[in-house]
């Protein structure tokens, strides 16, 4: 829990009470954010990965094949430099190897390696099991909910998205 909420209202005297209501909703989504990768982090640090590189390994495997560190960037709103920091990281621990585009010898593609597959079949249900207890407040309702409302943040113009339930 937040300790103090008055931040919730800080500097918004005055401000239109929808304009004031999103500045609330944004700070929320901030520190509620910060507040879960830290959680996050304390559980893996055991393993020597943070979330942001557990983020990046799992954007990594959703894509049709070796993505290059600029692709990865793009996808994740990452500086190209971040990028290449985490991915050396990822590869001294043995869960990518970055390679030599084949077409274009400047490109850098990151594929995941065996390591990454076995590490995260091993852990994911215990992983999935604490995350169920940080989102315990929720509803399966208001998962759903609040999986629209956040992909609706990424593309104002999607609909819903495929495999989540109706709201």
């Amino acid at each position: 829990m937040l300790p103090n909420t008055q931040w919730l209202d800080l500097s918004l005297d005055g401000v239109d009470a929808a304009v004031a209501d999103r500045v609330r909703a944004f700070r929320l989504l901030i520190s509620h954010g910060a507040r879960l990768r830290g959680l996050l982090d304390r559980v893996l640090a055991p393993s020597g990965l943070t979330t942001q590189q557990g983020a990046m390994l799992a954007w990594i495997q959703a894509q049709p094949q070796a993505p290059t560190i600029s692709a990865v960037a793009a996808g994740l709103g990452m500086s190209h430099q971040n990028v290449k920091q985490i991915a050396l990281a990822l590869e001294r621990k043995g869960f990518i190897e970055i390679r030599i585009g084949e077409n274009d010898r400047r490109a850098r593609h990151l594929a995941l390696t065996a390591r990454h597959h076995q590490f995260w079949s091993e852990r994911n249900a215990d992983d999935f099991t604490a995350i169920l207890g940080w989102t315990a407040a929720w509803s399966d309702s208001d998962v759903q909910q609040v999986i629209q409302l956040l992909l609706r943040l990424q593309d104002p113009h999607a609909g819903p998205v495929k495999g989540a339930r109706a709201v």
